[in-house]
Parts: C-alpha cells; sequence; structure tokens
C-alpha cells in the first residue's frame, strides 16, 4: 500500500507548485466530485471549477487554485498526471522475489529483481529479465524470453517459443502464441487442421488487453511492433503484421496474414479481412470492415470500409430513402395514368 506523498512532493514530481500547505499529505487521487481527505483531485476544464467544493484538493492549471485552498499546480495537468499515477500504480512499488507457491523450472532464466507471484508457472528455458513481474496464476510456456521491466498480469498464458521485448504489458487471462485457426476443407477427412508451428514476437513497450489473445504463425512469425497498444477482447490472427505506435481498439479483430502499418487507429469493432493491408497513419472508424487494401493516411468507414467521406454522403442519402420512394412511386403512377389517357384517346 502506498504511505502518501506531500503536496511539495507532488510539486517536486511533476515540475509544478504547490498552493496553500504544502506538508498534506495525499494518499489517493479522486475526481473532484468524489473527493475525500487525504485525496487530491485532477481538474483541468476550467468551467467546473464553480462546482468544486471549499476545501478539495486540486491538481490543476496555473493560477486555477483559489485563495486559501491547497493543491498543485502544473503547466499541462494532464500530461504531469502520468507522473503522479505512477507513483500510486501498485505495479511500480518493489519486488517481492519468487514465490514459494510458484513453480520455476530448474532451467529457467529468472533475472535479478523479478517477482514471481503465487501460482505462476514458468517452464523449462524460460528468460525473465530485470524487473519483471509475474503475477498470481500466469504461465508461461517453455523457451519463451521476456524482456526487461515486463508486468505479466494474473491469468496470462504465454505459449512456447514467444518472443516479448522490455517494458510490455500484458492484461489479465490474455493468451500470446495459441494456434492459429487454419484448416482446410477435405472431402474424405472433413476439416483437416493445419500444424501452427511459428511464433509471436512482440516488440518493446507492446501492451495487450484482457481477454485478448495473439496467435501463433503458421510458419514464421506474428509480429506487433513497438509501443503498439491493443485493448480488451482483441483477437490478432496468425502470421498479421502490426506496425509501431498503433492502437487497436475493444471488440477489434485481424484476420490470418492481414498488415496494419504503423500510427494506425482502429475504432472499437472494426475488422481487417484475410490478407488486406492498411497502410501507414489510418484511421479506421469504429465498426468499420476492411475487406481489401487501404492507402497510407486515409480515413475508412462502414461495412464494407471506404473513404469516410463517401461513407458519410452514402449514410446521408440513406435519411432520404423513404421520400425518394415515394416520389418514384408518384412519378410511375403519373406516367401511368398518362399512358392510359393517351390510350384511351
Amino acid at each position: 500500500m502506498v504511505n502518501g506523498i506531500t503536496l511539495a512532493e507532488i510539486a517536486a514530481l511533476v515540475h509544478g507548485e504547490a498552493k496553500g500547505d504544502p506538508s498534506v499529505v495525499i494518499t489517493s487521487v479522486m475526481p473532484p466530485e468524489k473527493y475525500f481527505q487525504g485525496s487530491i483531485s485532477p481538474l483541468w476544464e476550467k468551467k467546473y471549477i464553480s462546482c468544486v467544493k471549499p476545501g478539495t484538493v486540486l491538481f490543476t492549471n496555473r493560477g486555477w487554485i483559489r485563495d486559501g485552498e491547497s493543491g498543485v499546480e502544473a503547466d499541462d495537468p494532464r500530461i504531469s498526471l502520468i507522473a503522479l499515477l505512477s507513483f500510486f500504480d501498485e505495479k511500480n512499488k518493489p519486488h517481492n522475489g519468487v514465490s514459494s507457491h510458484a513453480f520455476v523450472a530448474d532451467d529457467a532464466r529468472i533475472a535479478d529483481n523479478v517477482s514471481v507471484a503465487d501460482g505462476a508457472v514458468i517452464k523449462s528455458g524460460v528468460k525473465v529479465g530485470r524487473g519483471s513481474v509475474i503475477m498470481e496464476n500466469a504461465v508461461i510456456c517453455e523457451d519463451t524470453e521476456i524482456g526487461e521491466n515486463c508486468i505479466i498480469e494474473p491469468g496470462v498464458v504465454i505459449y512456447k517459443n514467444t518472443k516479448i521485448g522490455n517494458k510490455c504489458v500484458l492484461h489479465a487471462n490474455c493468451v500470446i502464441g495459441c494456434e492459429g485457426f487454419g484448416f482446410v476443407p477435405s472431402p474424405e477427412h472433413g476439416m483437416v487442421k493445419i500444424p501452427q508451428i511459428g511464433i509471436v514476437r512482440l516488440d518493446d513497450g507492446v501492451e495487450v488487453g484482457a481477454c485478448s489473445s495473439v496467435d501463433r504463425a503458421t510458419f514464421g512469425e506474428t509480429h506487433i511492433g513497438c509501443n503498439t497498444k491493443i485493448d480488451s477482447h482483441v483477437k490478432i490472427g496468425h502470421n498479421c503484421e502490426v506496425g509501431g505506435y498503433t492502437i487497436i481498439v475493444a471488440q477489434s479483430g485481424l484476420a490470418g496474414s492481414s498488415k496494419v502499418g504503423s500510427r494506425v487507429i482502429m475504432g472499437a469493432q472494426s475488422g481487417v479481412g484475410n490478407h488486406a493491408t492498411i497502410g501507414d497513419g489510418c484511421t479506421i472508424a469504429g465498426r468499420s470492415g476492411v475487406s481489401s487494401d487501404v492507402p497510407a493516411k486515409s480515413v475508412f468507414s462502414g461495412f464494407p470500409a471506404r473513404e469516410h467521406r463517401r461513407d458519410l454522403r452514402e449514410q446521408a442519402s440513406i435519411r432520404y430513402l423513404p421520400e425518394l420512394i415515394q416520389q418514384v412511386k408518384n412519378i410511375s403512377r403519373k406516367f401511368e395514368e398518362t399512358e392510359k389517357k393517351y390510350a384511351d384517346d
């Protein structure tokens, strides 16, 4: 548990300025509407200042703390808040070593200052770098390599031969390196499973959300580039390639052998079909279905996904369909009436 930090220490941590009583001790971070004594409340929208109750300790912009109140002011509290939250993040606290209730194979190589919690399983040939944390009931299979300062949360399963870089975070119950979904239909034997003999490689700074999975390659590797962030409940198929600094939001999926470039944003519930490629710097709107290649720096939306402005025009046009249909019916009726009139004459 965190013992606390004074306002003066927070100011030094974030290169800000303590206001009021610098000796006030802070033990938690809370929103202004749920403030209690001992907490500090981040606020960076000035329109809410008038709603803050007297006595609330704020973490906010310079000049916003009222006379007689205590808090910390910073040039950009949204950015400075990261340092404050890191102080309170239990994952950043001192490690506890290897638990006697964990299983660690005799030939596993565990570096200094590594924490392995109760129920964790580390199998033969595994390498774990300095400062990494393996939490409860995580399973690290044979010959996997985990870099320095990684966090492997409870229930994570990492299959054999996976390569994980430094400062990666794998959230609870995600699965890395499971078999890819590969089958070939056979008239004689039904669906014949294709052996999946490849690996998964995660570069430095990759984060994979809770209950997400990254399949190992059929052969070769499934690769996630540096500092890419994958949200919860995301599926990355076998032999996919994802560039660096990309964001893939919840419930999205990449089918086998698809490619996603660097600095791409994929909105929630979006998907990429087999062998499709998304270029660098693209944005794929939520619930979009990419079935063919998307050029770099494009914005696509819809199902099937198409250029966003075109999709917006089509969506806008749909609103007028009832009126258009009625107009067509009216024109058709008048045409029939006119045709009948001339026929009678």
